[in-house]
């Protein structure tokens, strides 16, 4: 008889799991006006301290980060009070490569039916992965207001892009933050999908839980498991 232990060894044997944070560093890829990422030490024992520390000093929506409702919307709540089912589960990979923003008309045929985690990948992938320092794009590919509607619409609990925002630059009235976070749909920006497959995942998404924070950095997985 198989033994239910067994049966989860086996899964675990065959998982695959697929990084797709952005590596924190000195150098890398930032929005435009965010304090860029940097990292200095307190302590060195290179230097005949006990022991090392480093400090941190940088943007909350630096890398791979989830944005909050206070975000854009004053009466939201808060990074820490994210609500955990969005953040961990069920997710889509949706194949929105040669299109310059993904609209509703590019997501209404591959949203499952029930799209509870959608990530967006994008023609960004690809140049975020050839060029992880930048330079900043300006033309980046973006979510259009009537495909962040549409995934209101469907019960979406998290969207995530593979750029520093998923609006477009320069334009003022950041719809697909308001409609997004006015509905408590999670965002979460800056995920690498170069070389993830459009496909069903399990999302891993956890951010540093900070207190008033708006967003917050987070070290997002995708595993991929026998169904």
């Amino acid at each position: 008889m198989i033994s239910l232990a067994s049966i989860i060894q086996e899964v675990l044997n065959t998982m695959i799991i697929h990084d797709i944070s952005m590596t924190l560093a000195d150098g890398m890829l930032t929005y435009p006006k965010d304090v860029p990422y940097s990292r200095t030490l307190q302590r060195d024992m290179a230097q005949g301290d006990s022991s090392t520390v480093s400090v941190m000093n940088s943007s909350v929506h630096v890398g791979t980060h989830l944005d909050a409702p206070t975000h854009f919307i004053s009466d939201g709540y808060n990074v820490e009070s994210i609500p955990l089912d969005h953040l961990y589960g069920k997710a889509h990979v949706i194949d929105c490569r040669g299109h310059e923003a993904v609209t509703a008309k590019v997501i209404e045929k591959q949203l499952p039916e029930s799209p509870e985690r959608i990530l967006l990948k994008t023609d960004n992938s690809a140049e975020v992965k050839k060029h992880p320092e930048g330079p900043f794009n300006p033309k980046f590919v973006y979510l259009a207001g009537d495909a962040a509607q549409l995934l209101v619409d469907r019960g979406c609990k998290l969207v995530g892009i593979d750029y520093l925002s998923i609006d477009q630059s320069g334009n003022p009235e950041k719809a697909s933050h308001h409609i997004l976070l006015g509905n408590n749909v999670t965002i979460v920006e800056g995920i690498l999908l170069a070389d993830v497959v459009p496909s069903n995942y399990f999302l891993s998404c956890g951010p540093l839980k900070m207190a008033g924070a708006e967003g917050a950095p987070c070290r997002a997985v995708l595993i991929e498991y026998p169904c």
